[in-house]
């Protein structure tokens, strides 16, 4: 990676959180129905609630997030790839990050093919919702995955200091509980604040902390 690159993509997290948040919860989220249980009402929300700029604005700023995502798993992973040439797990970190944004990607054409209602009836236009709601359980799986395999993979290595590693841990472990129970949703926010935390100290002491295969930094 280029230095500018890498400056962008220590700040992946912190770019993930504004704008996903920025782009769905602010912009696009309106727009959609709350619950799909009823059909009807889902159809007249939709009939009530028609895409507008900032609609679409908001579907890019949100797809552009969930890409600087994949760019802080790169970037981190690029780290333990630099203490253990080799390992299988860097690029098993890579895969699941870009596996978790191609499903959530892939499931904006069914979202947005809902708001065809002009073409479609009320039945139709909740099914392809609830396609696109379904793949968000599917995508943080992924995400979950990846996260928990980057924190084991930084700790093993001291790529990261132990405190952040540990977090990243902690934070992987609880996307995944969070989408298995979803009583436990609330642990989703360890996600969000790994994600900004993370980005944090990249940006103040990743570029100074570098990480070599014959002298592991163990930065605190």
């Amino acid at each position: 990676m280029s230095k500018a690159l890498d400056r962008v993509a220590d700040a992946g997290g912190i770019v993930h959180v504004l704008l996903v948040f920025g782009g769905f919860v602010f912009l696009v989220a309106p727009h959609l129905p709350a619950s799909l249980d009823d059909p009807a009402a889902a159809l007249a929300h939709l009939q009530a609630h028609p895409p507008t700029t900032a609609f679409w604005a908001g579907v890019w700023l949100e797809g552009a997030g969930l890409l600087a995502l994949v760019l802080l798993a790169a970037r981190v992973a690029s780290r333990i790839r630099a203490a253990r040439p080799g390992w299988w797990v860097p690029s098993a970190v890579v895969g699941l990050a870009i596996a978790g944004v191609t499903v959530k990607v892939g499931s904006f054409a069914p979202g947005l093919a809902a708001l065809e209602i002009d073409r479609l009836d009320a039945t139709a236009v909740t099914a392809l919702l609830g396609v696109n709601d379904s793949s968000v359980a599917v995508a943080a799986a992924l995400d979950g995955t990846f996260v928990l395999l980057l924190g084991l993979g930084v700790l093993a290595t001291g790529a990261l200091p132990r405190w952040l590693s540990a977090g990243t841990i902690v934070a992987g472990a609880g996307l995944l509980v969070a989408t298995a129970v979803p009583a436990l949703d609330s642990l989703l926010l360890l996600f969000y604040v790994w994600a900004v935390t993370v980005s944090g100290w990249l940006l103040a002491r990743g570029s100074r902390t570098a990480v070599t295969a014959e002298e592991p930094a163990f930065a605190g």
